[in-house]
């Protein structure tokens, strides 16, 4: 089954003082950081990259990697707005859905592929990460889902969906829980490590 990315970049960063994505995260600017872990997977593996991001920083570099740019001129309306908007550049492409953000430093193309690889294999209609228990991202929908997705509202992403249809849900461990934490203030405990 064909497999379309899209990563969320157009959050406000209320809780972080600043633009959380465009921060110097060791070195770089954070968003940069799941790019990079992308580009170490198959040229092919995602039929698709898109990203969703009212930043032109943002904008210009990912439309420089290989990523089609939506832009989001209204992020006050939340996460479901990106969403939407991402499903609509995507209307008529018959392919999964994996929804990923820019805030996640820590995760590995290693974990990615084996959460779609394993997915895939599953049979289910959803996936995602989790650690003991706790559900992160990316996370992988079925066009079964597209319809609910599309009827979100506000600042309600995906866990929504995913909570709702549990028994139709492929869950890939991770052991390492940084790779499931999304920065979102700038001091969190266990975060002293270099990605």
């Amino acid at each position: 089954m064909k497999l379309a990315l899209i990563l969320l970049a157009a959050g406000d960063s209320r809780r972080f003082d600043g633009n959380k994505l465009l921060y110097e995260f060791y070195g770089k600017p954070m968003y940069r950081y799941i790019v990079e872990e992308v580009e170490k997977l198959p040229t092919d593996f995602f039929c698709r990259k898109l990203v969703v991001t009212q930043y032109e920083e943002i904008m210009d570099y990912m439309g420089s990697h290989g990523y089609e740019v939506v832009e989001n001129k209204e992020s006050s309306l939340g996460i479901s707005h990106s969403i939407h908007l991402a499903l609509k550049a995507l209307e008529g492409e018959d392919a999964a859905l994996c929804f990923a953000v820019c805030d996640q430093p820590y995760l590995k193309a290693a974990t990615i592929k084996a959460l779609a690889e394993g997915w895939q294999a599953s049979g289910k209609g959803i996936g995602c990460l989790c650690n003991m228990g706790e559900f992160g991202n990316p996370a992988i929908f079925s066009q079964d889902y597209r319809e609910e997705l599309l009827m979100l509202k506000g600042d309600v992403g995906g866990k929504r969906v995913i909570r709702s249809h549990i028994g139709d849900l492929y869950l890939h461990e991770v052991s390492d829980s940084l790779e499931l934490v999304d920065i979102d203030v700038r001091n969190i405990p266990g975060m002293g490590r270099k990605p």
